[in-house]
C-alpha cells in the first residue's frame, strides 16, 4: 500500500490579501510543491453547511482521498496548500490540528477596510453582489449573516484577525506559524518570499519571478463588462481558464476591456470606518503576532 502524501505547510489566509500572488510565487521553486488546484478549501467543506450564495456553488472537495490526491505526485520538500478561508472558518484550525498535527501556518494580514472593500469588489466583478455601494453593503452585513448569507459577503467580520488567530496560536507551536503583512509582501514581494522559504527550510537564494500580479479586483465595464459579469453569475465561464490557453498580454489587453479600476476609497474613510469596527481587535492582534500595526490607523 503506497503511502499518503500530506501537505506540510497551509497558507490559510486572509481573504483578498495576495494568497493567489503567493501560491503562483511558492509554486515556483523546484524544492516546494503547490496543487495545480488553488484554493481547495477542504477543510472549509468538511462541515456541511447551507449558506446563501448569489449563482451556483462549484464542485467541491469534500474527501479525504480526493484532498490528499492533490499532493500525490508531491515528493518535493515542502509540500502545501493555499485556502484563505481557513482562517475565517472556526472549525478550521481542530481539523486542520487534529489531521495535520505538524504542519506550518502562513497567514497574510491586510489592512482590515482595505482588505474588505477589496473583497466586495472581487464579490461585484463576479457578479455575485447585488449592491453596488460598499458602505450600504456593511450597513447589511449583520442581517446576511443572520440570513444565512455565505461568508463571501462577511466583508468587515472576516478582518477580525485576532480572533481568527488565537485558534490557531493556541493549537500549533509559534515557531510554525508565520504572519506576513500584505503591505509588506507588496512593497518587497522578494524579502517576504526569501523568508517564507527559510521557515520553510528550503533554499533562499532562488530567484522567484515576483513581477506578475494576479487576481486583482476591477469593476465591470461597459455592456462587454456587463454579459461578462452575468456570464460569471450564472457560472458559464467556470470551465474557462484564459491563462491556459491565452498569453498574458491579450488577458491584460481583455482585463482592461472588461474591467475598469475600481474607484478608491479615501483614507480618511478607511482610518474613519477601521476606528469604528477594528480599533481594539487590531491592539490585541499586535501583541499576539507581535508586529506594530500604526499604519493601518493612519
Amino acid at each position: 500500500m503506497s503511502k499518503t502524501t500530506k501537505p506540510n505547510f497551509i497558507i490559510i489566509g486572509a481573504m483578498k490579501a495576495a494568497t493567489t500572488s503567493l501560491h503562483f510565487y511558492l509554486k515556483q521553486h523546484p524544492n516546494i510543491f503547490m496543487p495545480d488546484v488553488k484554493e481547495p478549501m477542504f477543510f472549509n467543506n468538511l462541515k456541511k453547511n447551507n449558506y446563501f450564495i448569489k449563482g451556483k456553488k462549484n464542485n467541491k472537495i469534500t474527501s479525504f482521498e480526493k484532498y490528499y490526491a492533490l499532493f500525490k505526485n508531491a515528493n518535493e520538500k515542502a509540500i502545501g496548500e493555499a485556502s484563505p478561508g481557513y482562517i475565517y472558518n472556526k472549525y478550521c484550525a481542530d481539523l486542520i490540528k487534529k489531521n495535520l498535527p505538524n504542519v506550518k501556518i502562513i497567514a497574510v494580514l491586510r489592512q482590515p477596510i482595505e482588505r474588505a472593500y477589496s473583497n466586495f469588489l472581487h464579490v461585484r466583478r463576479a457578479g455575485r453582489e447585488p449592491i453596488n455601494d460598499f458602505l450600504n453593503t456593511l450597513d447589511l452585513e449583520e442581517s446576511r449573516i443572520q440570513n444565512n448569507w455565505s461568508p463571501v459577503y462577511h466583508y468587515i467580520k472576516k478582518g477580525y484577525y485576532h480572533k481568527q488567530l488565537l485558534q490557531y496560536y493556541n493549537l500549533f507551536d509559534q515557531k510554525d506559524i508565520k504572519i506576513i503583512l500584505f503591505d509588506e509582501l507588496v512593497k518587497n514581494p522578494k524579502k517576504i518570499i526569501k523568508e517564507i522559504y527559510y521557515f520553510l527550510n528550503v533554499d533562499p537564494n532562488f530567484n522567484t519571478n515576483t513581477n506578475k500580479k494576479l487576481n486583482v479586483s476591477g469593476s465591470p465595464k461597459g455592456v462587454f463588462g456587463w454579459i461578462i459579469m452575468k456570464m460569471r453569475y450564472y457560472n458559464l465561464l467556470q470551465n474557462i481558464k484564459p491563462s491556459k490557453i491565452l498569453p498574458d498580454f491579450i488577458i491584460n489587453f481583455l482585463s482592461k476591456l472588461i474591467y475598469s479600476k475600481p474607484q478608491k476609497l479615501k483614507r480618511e474613510e478607511i482610518i474613519r470606518l477601521t476606528k469604528k469596527y477594528y480599533i481594539e481587535d487590531i491592539t490585541k492582534l499586535e501583541k499576539l503576532i507581535n508586529k506594530k500595526l500604526n499604519h493601518w490607523l493612519s
